[in-house]
């Protein structure tokens, strides 16, 4: 069994209807999953923070941020390897 690979999506913006739908959806047709997801309204602010599988991905994870960029102009998205992540935040 091929052990898991997760990476760390987050998006930023002002908030709009769909946010949440289109990226699931391009997570999802990236052949990837959604482990978990964490948001937060603020006024007219959106934040979400998501883990997500790309054990099975079939693209690359600067390709599914592209995607995701596409399908959402108007706000940040970033996503990082969970192992890049972790580097970057261990002492």
């Amino acid at each position: 069994m091929k052990k898991s690979e997760n990476a760390v999506l987050t998006v930023v913006g002002k908030n709009a209807i769909g946010i949440l739908a289109k990226v699931a959806t391009a997570v999802a047709d990236a052949k990837a999953s959604v482990v978990q997801v964490s948001q937060i309204v603020m006024g007219d602010f959106f934040t979400m923070n998501m883990l997500i599988d790309v054990t099975e991905m079939e693209c690359t994870i600067k390709q599914l941020e592209k995607n995701i960029k596409e399908a959402l102009p108007l706000v940040e998205v970033h996503v990082m390897h969970d192992n890049i992540f972790a580097s970057m935040h261990t002492i």
